[in-house]
């Protein structure tokens, strides 16, 4: 992922950016996505961004998902 040409996509509510990506889940909120890179930012030499903390996100819940279901792969 080039990040020099990078777009944030937001949704605009009340006249205000809101940090979750368009498209996000609905059950991924602004406080997670910031939660997320203030948790992670430690590890990653590259500022990170509100779609890569989505992705983290996204990845940990299907593994969640998987890990859950109980039923082989």
């Amino acid at each position: 992922m080039t990040r020099s040409n990078h777009k944030r996509d937001c949704e605009v509510q009340e006249g205000a950016c809101s940090i979750v990506p368009v498209g996000a889940p609905d059950w991924i909120t602004p406080e997670l996505v910031e939660e997320t890179i203030r948790v992670w930012q430690p590890y990653y030499k590259d500022v990170l961004t509100p779609e890569e903390a989505v992705t983290m996100i996204s990845n940990v819940g299907r593994l969640y998902q998987a890990l859950s279901s109980g039923s082989p792969p």
